[in-house]
């Protein structure tokens, strides 16, 4: 994403030694130390609530992927059965289904008796709110790297080339 440019470059520096993402892996794990510690310090029942909410992120993540890849592809489709079913038919039913269960995760997270800790968060359970919260931060990050005018949301949405597809193979360099 730093190499695209929707984030800012030094989440794209690689370790020459392993190979790595350097800069991004330190962010993460110190996000996570101070997600983990601070829900800690509130309650451990919040720790496990805040894992159970990234079911719902997760979910909407694949779901939107699945939808991308069928839109992204979409002048190749019919060119091939096998086409058809593993760059359409299979992404967009993995991503409704994907939808189905994250609506079904979110009216259970929302009942407070569902959660770890039984308690109420704003008349949900927390799962939900924590859920919420998150993908609150996540939009708000996009928005702002937007009207920060990264390289990235310079670019029009494209569509796959037919031309570039052909010949294209499912396995990898031969040995």
């Amino acid at each position: 994403m730093a190499r695209r440019g929707a984030v800012p470059r030094p989440f794209g520096r690689i370790s020459p030694t392993h190979r790595t993402p350097a800069y991004s892996t330190w962010c993460v794990a110190g996000v996570a130390i101070v997600w983990f510690v601070g829900l800690s310090l509130i309650s451990e029942n919040a720790l496990y609530d805040s894992l159970t909410a990234l079911s719902l992120l997760i979910a909407c993540y694949y779901a939107l992927t699945g939808f991308a890849c069928a839109i992204y592809f979409r002048k190749v489709l019919l060119t091939s059965a096998r086409h058809f079913l593993f760059i359409g038919v299979g992404p967009v039913v993995g991503g409704l289904m994907l939808v189905w269960l994250l609506r079904l995760s979110a009216v259970q997270m929302s009942d407070p008796a569902n959660s770890y800790g039984g308690t109420s968060w704003f008349g949900m359970g927390p799962p939900l709110v924590i859920g919420i919260l998150i993908a609150v931060v996540g939009v708000s990050l996009m928005v702002a790297t937007r009207i920060a005018r990264m390289p990235f949301w310079k670019e029009r949405a494209g569509v796959v080339d037919p031309a570039d597809f052909e010949g294209a193979t499912t396995r990898g360099p031969e040995s």
